[in-house]
């Protein structure tokens, strides 16, 4: 299967649309048949995908029925099919206080069933992330450019420092993109009505959990790293769509 989007190979001339970018219109073919028309090219095949992936405290923490690093590990075996069938190469690190394991990104079905093995044999640990740790770890074994999907989850303030710090210093090389989950229980706690202490405290509680969340993302957004965070019963598309859309627009 080919994905068409803004690589070097040409595909195929096709009608403008208005997303389409200006330098990409074929100004020849627009004369002749009188209306805009935009050239369209092949992707690039054969990049690399690094999924960085936090089993530490927070990511057992469940919403609903499943555990937020359940969630990520179907996220990254959809992603592993997907882009073996896109001819990429995927590999992925587990980590918390220390790192768990590492695969080396390659590509084709045995690397799925790699990840799938792997992944099944995950454990969640009680402690929080060492981010420091874990990016250090992938640096040293993998300097290719690569998009680099970090599961994790945003809560307290001194391990979101650390975090920003490495997304941003990670940028220099690949292109790092941090996924979060939503949790709607957290945040209708944050909008309930309060009737007694109880319902005060939480309410407290889950109001400087997303404002801790929101100040981390956007300090991200300022210098120039990609998030993606979205309810957790929807991750696992979210990440594919956003895979598919930064493959197509050449950014890795």
């Amino acid at each position: 299967t080919r994905l068409l989007g803004s690589g070097s190979e040409f595909e195929r001339l096709r009608e403008y649309s208005p997303d389409d970018e200006y330098r990409r219109i074929n100004w020849k073919a627009t004369a002749r048949r009188g209306k805009p028309v935009t050239m369209e090219y092949q992707t690039e095949r054969s990049q690399n995908l690094v999924a960085l992936l936090d089993v530490g405290r927070m990511m057992r923490a469940p919403v609903g029925d499943v555990a937020k690093m359940d969630y990520a590990i179907n996220a990254v075996l959809l992603l592993t099919y997907v882009a073996a069938q896109k001819g990429d190469r995927v590999g992925v690190l587990t980590f918390a206080d220390e790192v768990q394991s590492w695969l080396t990104p390659r590509s084709g079905k045995a690397q799925f069933h790699r990840m799938l093995e792997l992944l099944y044999r995950v454990q969640g640990q009680p402690v929080e992330p060492d981010y420091n740790r874990a990016f250090s770890y992938f640096a040293a074994r993998h300097s290719r450019r690569a998009l680099v999907l970090v599961f994790t989850d945003l809560t307290a303030s001194i391990s979101n420092e650390a975090l920003l710090a490495q997304m941003t210093r990670l940028r220099r090389t690949h292109l790092p993109l941090l996924v979060t989950m939503r949790d709607p229980t957290v945040e209708r706690m944050a909008h309930q009505p309060i009737v007694d202490s109880a319902s005060l405290h939480q309410r407290t509680v889950a109001e400087t959990l997303l404002r801790e969340r929101d100040v981390t993302l956007e300090a991200l957004h300022r210098r120039g790293v990609l998030t993606l965070d979205v309810p957790a019963d929807k991750l696992s598309i979210a990440v594919i769509e956003r895979y598919l859309a930064i493959k197509a627009r050449m950014m890795i």
